[in-house]
């Protein structure tokens, strides 16, 4: 329970003896006394302040005790909305929380800074460690919002601006708007490209998210070419414009592997495997064209088995494709020693698409 807080507003500092003395006025930071109940029930009186909480929290975040550091900040600001220390504590509870992968929670601790303390100092690089948390998350639309803010900022550096942009292509992208967003990632890579003399951006892993997502919108329109239910010269056209799109694709993701940075080229790694597997599979499990001529029901199971056979033995290069990038990118993370959930999903595939390699060579030709 709570007793009646001891609110030290100003102090009043007399300096001089005799006659009228000049006065100042020094703001403190309010005291509470509150009373909290101990383990065996016992009730212990403390005297809380910001300044005292605030440097707890501090000392437990250099120690490492995320939980116990955010303690401290919560009851900060919950005790204390009113303190200047509010923002600070927000932006490092947030903070710690975010290097814990506590998504939810850190991005809960910046949203309530940026409502709490907008114009704050922290407000700026708050809403650059959030945007992580809200992909995180995949919550796209208030990525885009948190980005475009961030962008009508006039105190951005080049390379906070490159994320930004960055950023904001990719929250386009999760929102399933693949035109713009190829657009923006566009505009993101000719920003890094154009920077001068002490603009140059020299951390590449934004330009590298970038053109990560034009590869995306790339990879994702040629995915969407279904094979029709229909003549084989049908088929061939649709083959034609998805094998199209599929090599764009490819150097695009080339682009964002050149970048150098080992979690974008893993990613990207991993997508181009992926493709041709997707491709494999999107060929061998199309309708079978309709035969030249009527056939019995005998003779029509026979040519669809015929027909399959002689498309796995065409396409089965593909899956190889494959095979051999994914193994490029293993032997990359190998070197870089960055291990990433692309780099797990690329094992996962790479045994799997192998069983199918030796399947496929032990069935019937």
């Amino acid at each position: 329970m709570k007793l009646a807080p001891i609110a030290f507003l100003c102090v009043l500092a007399s300096v001089g003896c005799g006659g009228a003395t000049p006065t100042r006025t020094v703001r403190v930071e309010e005291t509470r006394v509150v009373a909290v109940r101990g383990v065996g029930g016992e009730t212990e009186v403390r005297v809380l302040s910001p300044d005292v909480l605030f440097d707890e929290g501090n000392a437990r975040l250099r120690d490492g005790d995320c939980e116990a550091a955010v303690e401290r900040y919560d009851t900060l600001v919950r005790e204390f909305p009113a303190s200047r220390y509010v923002s600070a504590s927000l932006y490092n509870a947030g903070l710690c929380l975010q290097e814990a992968h506590a998504w939810d929670r850190s991005v809960a601790h910046y949203e309530q800074l940026l409502s709490m303390r907008p114009g704050s100092s922290d407000e700026k690089h708050a809403r650059l460690q959030l945007a992580e948390g809200l992909e995180e998350l995949e919550r796209w639309q208030p990525a885009l919002t948190n980005a475009e803010a961030t962008l009508g900022r006039d105190d951005l550096s080049s390379s906070e601006r490159l994320e930004a942009l960055a950023r904001r292509a990719r929250a386009r992208l999760g929102l399933g708007e693949l035109e713009e967003a190829a657009r923006l990632s566009r505009e993101a890579m000719s920003y890094y490209r154009t920077r001068t003399g002490d603009e140059v951006i020299a951390d590449e892993s934004f330009a590298a998210m970038a053109a990560y997502v034009l590869a995306e919108t790339i990879r994702l329109r040629s995915e969407a070419l279904t094979f029709p239910d229909g003549t084989v010269l049908a088929q061939h056209d649709v083959l034609d414009r998805r094998a199209a799109l599929l090599l764009e694709a490819q150097r695009a993701y080339f682009d964002a592997i050149r970048m150098t940075n080992a979690h974008w080229a893993a990613a990207s790694g991993y997508r181009i495997g992926a493709m041709y597997r997707s491709f494999f599979d999107a060929i061998t499990n199309a309708p079978v064209p309709p035969p030249p001529h009527p056939m019995s029901d005998e003779q029509l199971a026979l040519y669809r088995d015929s027909y399959r056979a002689q498309l796995r033995d065409r396409v089965l290069p593909l899956v190889r494709h494959a095979i051999r990038y994914w193994e490029l990118t293993l032997t990359m993370v190998e070197r870089t020693g960055v291990e990433s959930e692309w780099t797990a999903r690329v094992r996962e595939d790479l045994e799997q698409t192998r069983a199918l390699v030796v399947a496929a060579a032990a069935a019937p030709q």
